[in-house]
């Protein structure tokens, strides 16, 4: 808003007071004409409106800016300089006063006391003029004729060539003009001109990405956790430093450990800047297949990939989804705010507005098996993220205990990994409520579950007969809030792992898994009908499936029919039945 409300007012001011004096020669230039034959009637008229440099208009930066080879140079020289690897804001708002700074030097030294263009000065062909109302351009004079306005007495008009056009200034003019009163020094350097550290503030972001493009292009340059810093500078990292590194690790259980200790430990490069040197050495380990870079945004964190968790190299077959077409529009509202309060991390689920400080999840058996939570629109911003690394290690914290639990965020995979023992010791059921929190710390998130005296509930139990999944109520003792149309207990976790798997080698369909189960769920109830969530809760202990291709299925497929609301059972009609 800014700079619109600048160039309105400018263009007001310029319509307003302006005077084309040479009527019969009014062309396509006019407005540039017209800028410099005013006459200043308004005392709230600045020169800063008529002599913005080119760096100080939005078109620069939006329009026109490209990252030059001498740009590239110039963060060369300072990275050599620093000897410290810099992230891309930080090489920006430098690229800015590089900018800003060659602007002023280039116009310093082509503008003199004699050479500013001043429409009272009389000029000759050939005569060279700095036109500061055109970003201090410099312009040669290439013909000189008599003006014909007679409302303006005698006066010449130059012709002048600026960017291959040809435009024409007053010259001999004895009329006031603010470029006839204003000193050099004040038309040169105007105070009101933005600063580059304002500048970067408006258009810091069109550099940023302009210049991440650009360096993304050099062979010579090397991005780590953020920072760049060209290769050719960097300390060298031989085999054997590397082999110690991989030792200091092993020490300290694969890690995660910061760069820094690492250096420290192996007493190497003690000769080079501290940041460099761990930049060198940050490079050289994540060209080595032995090491995984787990920090967080903003911070450089080392493991032994070798002694990762499994669940976090490969996902979970529990946690194995292949996605399924159907049509969103069989979904009815009541199904679609189902589906909402499953939350489930496939689901089209718009994210939230905002960074919201905890989100509450209902825990399914897919996750609940696999020690993970789902990284969904919903909880996504909970967890750390970084720029480039697939996995991250971290810290939840347990809501009532402060028990550290170390866990990952496998992004690849889409969940938290490392929270299978804590589910076991606080006896978390399937469909039981979870509530992640942040702290101000992004490495530490506080995890609870809603917590209450244990008490007797009828709780359905999923059993493994025959190769056959069968469910009946039993009264066990929970002591965790959970949704009752989602609670399941497994009687043989193991043995529901051989049953997914012999579904998945024999490429059982997912609607025969949903006829399966709903099925068996209906014999639990007296209205022989299960739950459209029940069907999902349980579905789930063969097949990973967001509620949505369940419910579409459950809506149009022959073999279902709704019996009221969101229950169903299967049709006495299936030819599978």
């Amino acid at each position: 808003m800014f700079w619109k409300s600048r160039q309105t007012q400018q263009l007001r001011v310029w319509i307003r007071a302006g005077i084309i004096i040479d009527r019969s020669d009014c062309s396509a230039y006019s407005l540039d004409f017209c800028l410099c034959l005013v006459k200043v009637h308004s005392s709230a008229w600045r020169l800063s409106h008529v002599t913005l440099r080119p760096t100080q208009l939005p078109s620069y930066w939006v329009e026109s800016f490209q990252v030059t080879q001498f740009d590239i140079d110039h963060l060369y020289n300072v990275l050599l300089e620093k000897e410290t690897p810099l992230n891309v804001d930080e090489m920006a708002l430098i690229l800015v006063r590089h900018r800003i700074s060659d602007e002023n030097e280039t116009t310093t030294k082509i503008t003199g006391p004699d050479n500013a263009y001043r429409p009272a000065n009389h000029y000759n062909v050939e005569d060279e003029l700095i036109l500061t109302e055109f970003g201090n351009r410099l312009a040669k004079v290439l013909a000189v004729r008599d003006g014909t306005n007679p409302d303006y007495g005698r006066y010449s008009v130059i012709s002048v060539a600026i960017d291959d056009k040809i435009i024409e200034f007053a010259a001999d003019f004895p009329g006031e003009h603010v470029l006839n009163e204003k000193s050099i020094s004040e038309i040169v350097n105007d105070a009101s001109q933005l600063s580059p550290e304002e500048l970067f503030i408006e258009f810091g972001g069109e550099v940023s990405n302009a210049l991440q493009e650009r360096l993304a292009g050099q062979d010579d340059i090397v991005k780590l956790a953020g920072r760049w810093f060209p290769r050719s500078l960097l300390a060298d990292v031989t085999m054997g430093h590397l082999n110690l590194a991989e030792a200091v690790l092993d020490m300290n259980s694969g890690g995660p450990l910061e760069t820094r200790v690492i250096v420290e430990q192996i007493g190497i490069m003690s000769d080079f800047n501290v940041r460099l040197a761990e930049f060198s050495l940050n490079y050289g380990l994540q060209r080595d297949e032995r090491f995984d870079e787990v920090g967080p945004a903003g911070k450089v964190l080392w493991f032994l990939r070798r002694l990762e968790p499994i669940e976090v190299q490969t996902t979970p077959p529990n946690l194995v989804f292949t996605p399924i077409d159907y049509d969103l529009t069989l979904l009815s509202p009541e199904l679609i705010q189902l589906e909402q309060e499953i939350g489930d991390e496939h689901s089209p689920i718009a994210p939230p507005r905002g960074r919201p400080q905890s989100a509450t999840l209902l825990l399914n058996y897919a996750h609940r098996r696999a020690g993970t939570l789902p990284l969904s629109h919903q909880l996504r911003q909970m967890f750390p993220t970084a720029y480039e690394a697939p996995r991250i290690r971290f810290m939840l914290v347990d809501g009532v205990s402060g028990e550290e639990i170390p866990a990952w965020v496998v992004r690849p995979g889409g969940y938290v990994y490392g929270l299978s023992h804590w589910f076991a010791d606080h006896d978390v059921p399937v469909g039981g409520y979870l509530t992640v929190t942040r702290t101000d710390d992004p490495s530490r998130v506080t995890i609870s579950y809603a917590g209450r005296k244990p008490r007797i509930e009828w709780i359905r139990t999923a059993q493994v007969r025959d190769n056959r999944l069968l469910f009946e109520n039993r009264k066990l003792a929970v002591g965790c809030d959970f949704d009752d149309l989602m609670v399941i207990d497994v009687e043989d976790p193991d043995g529901m792992d051989s049953l997914a798997k012999y579904y998945r080698d024999r490429r059982i369909s997912l609607d025969t898994i949903v006829q399966d189960v709903c099925r068996e769920l209906s014999k639990l109830s007296q209205q022989d009908s299960a739950h459209a969530k029940t069907i999902y809760s349980a579905a789930n202990l063969l097949r990973r499936c967001p509620p949505g291709p369940i419910f579409a299925m459950l809506s149009i497929s022959p073999r279902f029919e709704s019996v009221g609301g969101p229950y169903w059972r299967v049709s006495e009609n299936s030819h599978n039945a």
